[in-house]
């Protein structure tokens, strides 16, 4: 898969630690495990009513969850079924497969290809082809991903996806040409992912990547965080989290969709789990880990705690903030990146919108709301910034949008039963008064106020609930700010 020449050293080590993002799971959901065809498939319109409907948010075929990279050479030629299962055992959900090079035929090994995808499915692994395209002829590198996605098992099974390595001649015209040919074939609904170097390899060719095209044609970006290379050699956790910060840089499409390809070659466990760790903390989608040769007892093991570090529905995620973006729900900055802290004023708004609360178009008002509701006060009283209205733009901590969060979804619900009740109240007192008679001898008994007051108060004495385990909450001393991403799954969250 890579041109280690230009991105290796020999020796590879560095240290990590272990942390948990909490609010990615406390919200989490399950990801989709289907498979997709090679046929085209026209994208849906993106229709949301309150929540982004389940094959929206995970079409079929694209990476959620973590997986591994398997050359030419690496295919497991006996006990496929037990390989697979070693793999659905350890986590993964992903098998990136290569299926040629430019120097091949498209598909080299047919036979072990189709064994391979019908028990990674028996077992709802994703099976993804990749090539290393060289090219020096991009129409004849593009016909070999063509003929992957078209590849059929003998019993009619097919890859999820494909995931073309683009490491040479990254010229824009003969990118764009590669690429356009690939996806005018497949129709815009099959699954693409551009692997390419990250963007801080130093290597000459690299700064000739066309990002925005890249961006244009692939559903996903897939960079090779590879933090001990040839030129360079960065902390594990630096590394990919620059990565996927400068790759919204350069395709200037912070909601894009980045899956990282961790260093594999040769890595400890200690390594990969800060990696996953990094992928957590800037947002990316998901990860993988390409071994070079074959993943280790070792590297298996690291991989395994995946989903205690990373959210089960990723892409999930980013799909409902691309659409609370789209509808104004949250505020498109102009220096936008949804692993960014959110302003209380925000998240105020997106916790209104989540309860459905009508007219709320600003984060004062939606903090005016709260604030006239009871919900603020009564969070203030132990997280005293909540408070402070003329300060909308500082972050929330875990722990304030925990207990505002709890508070306002029962003061809502609360307000919602008190209009019911008092309309209820007036519908019968208009049935029952005497004809002639007027109603204004009621409108003291009838003031919301004072029945939101009375119906509000009691719930708030009410234990709360709770949104996170204990087992969640390890962050080794560090507060962690509610992101855009975490605001995109709490919307989810209150939508249910």
């Amino acid at each position: 898969m890579i041109n280690n020449s230009l991105l290796r050293k020999s020796k590879l080590t560095t240290a990590v630690s272990v942390t948990l993002s909490a609010l990615s799971l406390i919200f989490s959901s399950g990801q989709s495990a289907t498979a997709s065809g090679g046929l085209p498939v026209e994208r849906q319109p993106l229709v949301v009513s309150s929540i982004v409907p389940e094959n929206e948010a995970n079409p079929p075929g694209m990476a959620e969850g973590s997986g591994v990279w398997v050359n030419l050479w690496n295919y497991p030629k006996t006990d496929v079924e037990g390989y697979c299962q070693k793999l659905y055992s350890t986590g993964i959900r992903n098998l990136f497969v290569q299926t040629s090079r430019s120097t091949t035929e498209a598909i080299t090994q047919p036979t072990e290809l189709g064994q391979l995808i019908e028990a990674c499915h028996k077992y709802k692994i994703r099976v993804i082809a990749w090539s290393f395209a060289e090219l020096k002829s991009p129409i004849s590198d593009a016909d070999k991903m063509i003929v992957a996605a078209r590849f059929r098992t003998p019993n009619g099974e097919r890859l999820d996806g494909i995931a073309p390595n683009l490491e040479n001649n990254l010229n824009k015209a003969v990118v764009e040409t590669y690429s356009k040919h690939i996806r005018d074939a497949l129709g815009n609904g099959y699954p693409m992912m551009a692997v390419v170097y990250s963007p801080l390899n130093r290597a000459p060719m690299v700064a000739l990547t066309p990002w925005k095209s890249l961006a244009k044609y692939y559903d996903v970006i897939a960079p090779m965080a590879y933090w001990n290379g040839r030129y360079q050699t960065v902390d594990a956790y630096t590394y990919t989290k620059r990565t996927v910060e400068r790759v919204r840089q350069l395709t200037e499409k912070p909601d894009v969709e980045v899956h990282v390809i961790g260093d594999g070659m040769g890595t400890r466990a200690n390594e990969i789990t800060e990696f996953i760790r990094a992928c957590r903390d800037v947002g990316a989608q998901s990860a993988s880990l390409y071994p070079n040769q074959k993943t280790t007892e070792e590297q298996f093991g690291a991989m395994s705690r995946y989903s205690d570090l990373m959210p089960a529905n990723g892409r999930h995620r980013l799909v409902v903030l691309r659409t609370l973006l789209s509808r104004g729900v949250v505020a498109n900055p102009p220096t936008f990146d949804p692993a960014k802290a959110l302003s209380r004023g925000e998240f105020m708004k997106v916790v209104a919108h989540g309860l459905k609360v009508p007219n709320i178009n600003d984060s004062s008002e939606a903090f005016g709301y709260f604030k006239r509701l009871g919900v603020v006060d009564l969070v203030a009283s132990e997280y005293p910034e909540m408070a402070v209205d003329d300060d909308l733009i500082s972050p929330i901590s875990l722990e304030a949008g925990q207990k505002f969060v709890t508070v306002a979804k029962k003061a809502v619900i609360s307000q919602n039963k008190a209009h019911h009740k008092t309309n209820l109240f007036r519908a019968n007192q208009k049935q029952a008064a005497p004809a002639g008679s007027s109603s204004s001898s009621y409108l003291s008994m009838n003031r919301p106020t004072r029945v939101e007051r009375l119906f509000v108060a009691p719930v708030y004495a009410a234990g709360e609930a709770k949104l996170l385990s204990p087992a969640d909450v390890k962050f080794s001393g560090k507060q962690h700010h509610i992101n855009y991403l975490d605001a995109a799954q709490l919307f989810e969250d209150l939508n249910h």
